[in-house]
């Protein structure tokens, strides 16, 4: 028994010693002040800077002097980043401090996918569905919905800019979701023909299947700036109109 209190008594101290110098930083951390601020804004994937580090100072209502000399006790983290992430520009936010007493606000920004032009007014919205305004910083080249766009078919269009965003051939080319009072939608190319008559949602990842099936195709390649549109409305047909 005794032998076995012996082999543990290392690890005892080890402990104890742990637990001491641990409450010793904390001891110590709580009276140093900010010795400086670091405001770093990550790019997006659209390589788009949608907000400044004069935008986050502003949200704080404070600047880099004003942090630097406060106590870090005094330092409320979470309303930091409680507040920025107030932006909608902004996807996530950390706030952490060093042993050296820098305080760092570390920022994701969101990535858009689709802009829209709903009568007036126009937005971006992001990977995860969520509305973005527009920035006086920076604009981003993505894919544009307009027409009869409403909060119904909002889904349906990024259920198709997301098809799109992942086909090789179709994300450098569709440039425009057009949506018709009909709730039909039109696709705007910068290649071959200019408009392709999608139809309703339905069954909307064999319509772009169809829609690669035709693009692909030699004879089309050679002879597509003769044609003015083409359609998938219909099952099981690509429909092409000439000029």
């Amino acid at each position: 028994m005794a032998v076995k209190i012996k082999t543990y008594i290392p690890l005892i101290v080890l402990s104890i010693v742990a637990i001491a110098c641990l409450s010793f930083a904390e001891v110590e951390r709580s009276d140093m002040r900010c010795t400086d601020m670091f405001i770093v804004i990550e790019k997006n994937k659209s390589h788009s800077d949608f907000i400044t580090i004069d935008d986050v100072f502003d949200l704080l209502q404070t600047n880099r002097n004003q942090m630097i000399g406060n106590e870090i006790k005094n330092i409320d983290i979470h309303e930091i980043e409680s507040l920025v992430e107030q932006n909608p520009m902004v996807l996530d936010c950390e706030t952490y401090t060093t042993i050296k007493g820098e305080l760092y606000i570390r920022i994701k920004q969101r990535t858009p996918i689709v802009r829209v032009l709903d009568g007036t007014d126009s937005y971006y919205i992001d990977e995860e569905g969520v509305k973005m305004p527009m920035s006086r910083h920076a604009s981003a080249r993505v894919v544009v919905a307009s027409g009869n766009v409403s909060e119904k078919n909002i889904p349906t269009i990024l259920s198709f800019v997301r098809e799109i965003k992942k086909d090789e051939l179709l994300s450098p080319m569709i440039e425009q979701i057009y949506v018709t009072n009909q709730s039909e939608y039109v696709l705007v190319s910068k290649v071959g023909p200019a408009k392709i008559d999608f139809g309703d949602a339905d069954n909307f990842e064999r319509k772009f299947r169809y829609i690669r099936t035709f693009y692909t195709a030699d004879k089309v390649r050679e002879n597509w700036q003769n044609y003015e549109r083409i359609s998938v409305k219909f099952n099981n047909q690509i429909v092409c109109t000439k000029k």
